[in-house]
């Protein structure tokens, strides 16, 4: 009887490993199946949660276009920089005219002219300024000799002399 229950024993053991075994890698392939996503399916689901997917090209070009913009960003504050600098150098220079002021000239020719000739900075804020202070009327007729260091009233009342 011993040999009989040795071998009962020795069979039920191998049959409880075989299906613990065979439970064991069905289950595991299972939850492995259940466990995977597909690319469509992680797509939606980030989606879902609110992210931005981008394929492998389209991250590299967007890396590439920030790279770009980075550049060209630098180069326009170096630009931005540079007129800066020029236009310290300009405020610093001196400029020289003489307008000669003939009989029919128009406050806005007048203006204009010595816009174009840097005497004035803005032409409508001095033609403005010849009005508001009844010069427009008193200009004379001859040839003045203006900088750009004047004043508008400077400039007016050598105008009006």
């Amino acid at each position: 009887m011993k040999r009989q229950s040795l071998r009962s024993f020795a069979i039920g053991m191998l049959l409880s490993a075989s299906v613990i075994g065979s439970y064991y890698f069905y289950m595991e392939k299972t939850q492995q199946d259940e466990n995977f996503l597909n690319t469509n399916d992680a797509t939606t689901y980030l989606k879902k949660q609110g992210f931005i997917v981008l394929s492998n090209v389209e991250y590299e070009e967007l890396n590439k276009s920030i790279e770009e913009n980075k550049q060209e960003q630098a180069k326009s504050d170096t630009e931005a920089n540079n007129k800066q600098e020029e236009a310290g150098k300009e405020a610093q220079e001196t400029y020289s005219y003489t307008l000669k002021v003939k009989s029919g000239m128009s406050i806005s020719t007048i203006a204009e002219l010595l816009y174009k000739n840097k005497i004035v900075k803005d032409q409508e804020e001095f033609e403005t300024y010849l009005i508001d202070n009844d010069y427009h009327t008193k200009i004379q007729v001859g040839s003045f000799r203006l900088t750009s260091e004047m004043s508008h009233k400077k400039i007016a009342v050598t105008l009006t002399k």
